[in-house]
């Protein structure tokens, strides 16, 4: 296990046992991350930012019952993705979801230049369905693995896998229609 997974464990036993120095660091490692991860869903800043903090409050009310401190990373993360369907699900129940969960999107805007490098990689990330977006997000962005990546969306090794490449496949396609518009 990688020093900083150590770090991270050791950090979770603390804050375990009551020390709220320790859930602090837990907080300024993650912080950031997270709040990007429900991002990629949740596009409405104030709404993001509601799902962030509840995230931590359910996260520090539940983090004495993580039998294993070393799976915080992916239990952390569950808890965002519950959070962040059921904000899905609220808006497709008000009307105001137009994304499709699985759907690959067709168009992008005429008027909207692909940017380059890092920015160029946001731009296709954000014309992919959510399913596959959310699994490149937490394989690559979040450096997750793949069996936490299953916790994470709690569904079979296998079908992680199948979102994974059908997702890389979609990706490279943006990207290479991007590189010739």
């Amino acid at each position: 296990m990688p020093l900083d997974r150590l770090e991270e464990t050791l950090w979770v036993i603390q804050a375990r046992a009551g020390q709220a120095e320790a859930f602090g660091r837990l907080v300024a490692l993650h912080e950031r991350p997270l709040f990007y991860y429900l991002r990629r869903f949740i596009r409405q800043p104030e709404a993001a930012l509601d799902a962030h903090q509840e995230v931590w409050l359910e996260a520090f009310r539940g983090l004495r019952n993580l039998h294993t401190p070393e799976a915080f990373r992916a239990w952390l993360y569950r808890i965002a993705h519950n959070k962040a369907m059921r904000f899905a699900r609220r808006e497709i129940r008000d009307g105001q979801h137009s994304e499709p969960l699985s759907e690959a999107h067709e168009e992008t805007p005429e008027d909207t230049e692909p940017p380059c490098d890092a920015e160029t990689i946001h731009y296709a990330l954000d014309r992919l369905p959510l399913l596959q977006r959310e699994v490149l997000t937490l394989h690559y962005l979040r450096d997750l693995s793949l069996a936490e990546i299953a916790v994470v969306l709690d569904c079979p090794m296998g079908t992680i896998k199948s979102r994974l490449f059908h997702a890389r496949t979609a990706l490279r396609q943006i990207l290479e229609k991007a590189q010739y518009e």
